[in-house]
């Protein structure tokens, strides 16, 4: 154990972290997420203990079970989403992305705001939109054999959807995702803190538009909004803002590329799910359990023993979504696809309180992209010689996706 702590950038142990309970692990950085991320991720089912702490990132410790996973974002009390970073985060500049980092009753509070325009009955009226703008983007795939599917299909069809829920201008989505791909995927501090602030001289001028201007886009509902009787500030709806931003622009993009990936090595899944559409809402929820991808953190708020693991006040706990919803306690061999088992009960999306608010509009874009992709594509297949470069961090992804048919 001496060995792993003398590695540089670990922390030391602290005194109440028992030598079993350590395991050399990095979020970021990590080797075992460089082949396969969900795969690096299962591995640590069986290397390492259920709840162990690392030395990396400042040290923290790390849940991976489902079980151990949803009574941590369950019980707000004991596990607050206040102020529970890891050091590369803090090292860029704490970006607040309320309600997101709020507890209760805050964060219900101001949930219910964001509700106003992303309840599932509101992202039901998007269909249409996103159908088109699905099949626009295979337009343009006509006469071609290839194409980077994440640069050309699973960014720009989240990412273009959510612009046109905020009223932004779509000739900006290159400069928008370029930011989030900076405040999320980095761990340099110096990217990030540029890119949050470009988006925070975006958001400003905005907001300031909106407030002389109000119309009915989401930045004025927030404006016209109030908690407790009393409006949100301008800087609040700024903060709010920066949270739809984010969450908006990466993680559906995730979702669809881990997906496709799978799909081009499986033609035989490609072949069921166009003669058995019916099975498509199966297939989505089984393959973001399969393919989940996004790491949340909480902070301890006072001395406790959870699962017979002491715990002290302000450790930080990195709850892992995507090894929770591959546990092999809850699903029968996790790392299969197998949508003979119905509608699993994954944390891809969170759980509890903090269940993802677009959770609705983002199952939505998936299964109408692989309608209208299974309709009109033939089998894709991985490019000869495609060698995946992958990201780790809150949100893990692979940097592009090269297919062929």
């Amino acid at each position: 154990m001496s060995d792993v702590l003398a590695v540089s950038g670990a922390a030391p142990k602290p005194e109440h972290v028992p030598a079993d309970r350590v395991f050399d692990y990095d979020v970021w950085t990590d080797a075992r997420l460089r082949d396969d991320i969900q795969l690096g991720m299962m591995s640590l089912h069986d290397d390492a203990p259920d709840i162990f702490w690392t030395p990396r990132n400042g040290g923290h410790w790390m849940v991976t079970r489902i079980r151990d996973a949803r009574q941590v974002v369950t019980d707000t009390t004991t596990f607050s989403s206040v102020d529970a970073y890891l050091e590369p985060t803090r090292a860029g500049g704490v970006i607040k992305l309320p309600p997101q980092d709020m507890d209760p009753p805050e964060h219900m509070q101001h949930r219910k705001l964001l509700l106003q325009f992303l309840a599932p009955k509101d992202m039901r009226r998007q269909e249409a939109n996103i159908r088109a703008l699905v099949n626009d983007l295979i337009d343009q795939l006509e006469g071609r054999n290839s194409c980077d599917f994440k640069e050309e299909i699973a960014v720009p069809l989240p990412v273009s959807i959510f612009m046109k829920i905020m009223q932004w201008d779509l000739s900006r989505l290159r400069e928008f995702v370029g930011w989030v791909h900076a405040i999320i995927g980095s761990n340099v501090p110096e990217r990030r803190f540029t890119a949050f602030g470009e988006l925070m001289g975006f958001l400003t001028q905005a907001i300031e538009e909106k407030s002389q201007n109000p119309g009915d886009d989401p930045i004025s509902l927030l404006l016209a909004s109030e908690v407790d009787g009393t409006p949100l500030t301008k800087e609040r709806v700024r903060e709010m803002a920066t949270l739809l931003f984010v969450a908006g622009l990466d993680t559906v993009t995730n979702a669809m590329t881990f997906m496709m990936q799978h799909l081009a090595q499986h033609p035989e899944l490609q072949q069921r799910l166009r003669d058995n559409p019916d099975q498509l809402d199966v297939a989505v929820e089984e393959l973001l359990r399969r393919f989940s991808f996004v790491n949340t953190q909480r902070r301890v708020t006072t001395d406790t023993v959870f699962e017979g693991v002491t715990m002290k006040a302000e450790d930080i706990v990195v709850v892992s979504l995507c090894a929770a919803s591959n546990d092999d306690r809850e699903f029968k061999c996790p790392a299969q696809v197998n949508l003979d088992r119905g509608r699993p009960a994954h944390v891809t999306f969170n759980t509890g309180p903090h269940a993802c608010a677009g959770a609705p509009l983002a199952r939505i874009e998936i299964r109408i992209l692989l309608e209208e992709w299974l309709r009109r594509m033939p089998d894709v297949r991985l490019a000869p010689g495609f060698k995946q470069v992958t990201r780790g961090g809150s949100v893990m992804t692979i940097e592009r996706l090269d297919i062929v048919w």
